[in-house]
């Protein structure tokens, strides 16, 4: 797997997570260290493992930890309708058929926010992305033979 600056990430993230299900998560060691799976029919999965501030999308202001992890829990099972990515950092947000959007930001002065991929439990299979400090997003694609 090579580093790839050609690559569209939107389209890479749009093609891992476009029509897909929330299907399980894994608690990480902190309040904002989360890994998501995601499935589509019998042979694409796809993950994401959230390492900074995130939250779920609703009508109402209020954030608290206990209701956000029960936003995303109430998540599970539903496709993902729409992919978008930051224009200024690769901020993520991920909209639901409900219309929920689970936002990830892309942003850390020293640490990675996020990263996706379609290789379990982690790494990058065809593509690995990484939202690496100071808001760069490297983008990791399978050599072609």
């Amino acid at each position: 797997m090579t580093r790839n600056t050609n690559s569209e990430p939107l389209t890479i993230l749009t093609h891992l997570f476009n029509t897909t299900s929330f299907v399980g998560i894994d608690f990480g060691s902190g309040p904002n260290h989360h890994l998501l799976y995601f499935k589509r029919g019998n042979d694409h999965e796809a993950w994401l493992s959230i390492e900074g501030p995130w939250h779920v999308h609703t009508a109402d202001a209020v954030f608290d930890e206990a209701l956000q992890l029960q936003r995303l829990i109430d998540l599970r099972r539903e496709r993902v309708h729409q992919v978008r990515l930051g224009d200024g950092h690769p901020h993520l947000e991920l909209t639901f058929e409900s219309g929920h959007t689970l936002f990830v930001n892309g942003f850390h002065e020293q640490y990675e926010s996020w990263q996706a991929g379609d290789a379990r439990p982690l790494g990058g299979d065809q593509y690995l992305l990484v939202a690496m400090p100071q808001g760069e997003l490297a983008v990791f694609v399978e050599e072609e033979a």
